[in-house]
């Protein structure tokens, strides 16, 4: 069954990126990506990214689910992962000194940047491409190769490849309005990609750290803490919530100036918090020079205790919530 996703015109204000003729372009609050269409007017809203799609409601901040009665595709799984894993090993190798570059100023080692297999995916034709799974699996829409020249990041569950991601390279050229980071095309659960980037930890750790973006969570990785991440503030599976149950659970979310209930921090937390009762909030320090901090951003120029301090610290969710409903929409 593929579920809809109906959503408040006030959700659709904080995804709006332009506004065009009759329509709105924004934020899929389902994969991610900048190519989702909302139509106030006629009520409904579609990604022309992943099959998702709903109803624009008047509930004042609330998000319901309902369901569709469309069956989704079977793909055969393991093929698909053999091609993501034969793709990521080319794609490490094809590292160029700018994607480096890149990886290393955002604090990665190399050691990193090997064990997830961080790669470059250049414009050149690689014979997986060419595979019967291959726009079963995503990489190909349309016989175009979804992420040429982008970053690659691996999702790996138990040593498999179960999905790639890419990001844009600010040295390189795009056409306007590209999306900074995109998931593979069609449908995530037909080709078997339902896991959190560092999923594995999960069950390894009774703390668990939740954030919205992999190089944030590569670089806490890296430090040591046990932490996965989504792929977008709204890409949260309500299936992950029960692998949860029992353990210490913190969202570290970015803190930057949009505040209060206009902020993806507060909208990822009400999110989480009604999956995850015991939810905690990690309060990353920004001073008020700076307009945003991240997981990364705050190791980087304040330095890793920092951010261990943060976890150590967490509020309870409730009254973090409570907090930014205080200061309403005003920021």
């Amino acid at each position: 069954m593929e579920g809809k996703l109906n959503i408040s015109e006030k959700v659709v204000d904080d995804l709006t990126i332009r506004q065009r003729r009759n329509h709105i372009l924004g934020i899929c609050p389902v994969c991610g990506c900048r190519d989702a269409n909302f139509n106030k007017v006629k009520g409904v809203w579609r990604c022309w990214h992943c099959p998702s799609s709903g109803f624009i409601v008047d509930e004042e901040g609330k998000s319901v689910y309902t369901v569709s009665e469309v069956e989704t595709p079977l793909f055969d799984i393991p093929e698909i992962r053999k091609l993501y894993s034969s793709l990521a090993d080319k794609f490490h190798e094809s590292l160029t000194s700018e994607a480096l570059t890149y990886l290393k100023g955002r604090g990665l080692t190399e050691d990193t940047i090997n064990n997830f297999k961080l790669g470059f995916c250049s414009t050149d034709f690689y014979d997986e491409y060419s595979s019967g799974v291959a726009e079963d699996s995503g990489i190909v829409y349309q016989s175009y190769p979804v992420l040429s020249n982008r970053i690659i990041i691996p999702y790996f569950f138990e040593n498999e490849v179960t999905d790639l991601r890419g990001r844009i390279l600010d040295c390189i050229t795009y056409k306007k309005n590209t999306p900074t980071y995109l998931s593979l095309a069609g449908n995530h659960k037909s080709r078997g990609a339902e896991f959190l980037f560092n999923h594995d930890i999960i069950g390894k750790s009774d703390r668990v750290i939740i954030t919205e973006g992999e190089f944030k969570a590569l670089l806490a990785i890296q430090y040591g803490f046990p932490i996965v991440a989504t792929p977008g503030v709204f890409a949260w599976n309500k299936e992950w919530s029960k692998l949860f149950k029992g353990k210490e659970v913190i969202l570290a979310a970015d803190n930057e100036n949009k505040s209060g209930l206009r902020s993806p921090a507060y909208l990822m937390t009400k999110l989480l918090k009604k999956e995850i009762p015991q939810l905690k909030v990690a309060v990353l320090f920004k001073t008020f020079k700076q307009e945003k901090v991240d997981i990364d951003s705050l190791i980087i120029n304040s330095g890793v205790k920092s951010f261990e301090n943060a976890v150590d610290g967490a509020m309870d969710s409730t009254r973090w919530l409570w907090l930014q409903e205080r200061k309403g929409y005003g920021g």
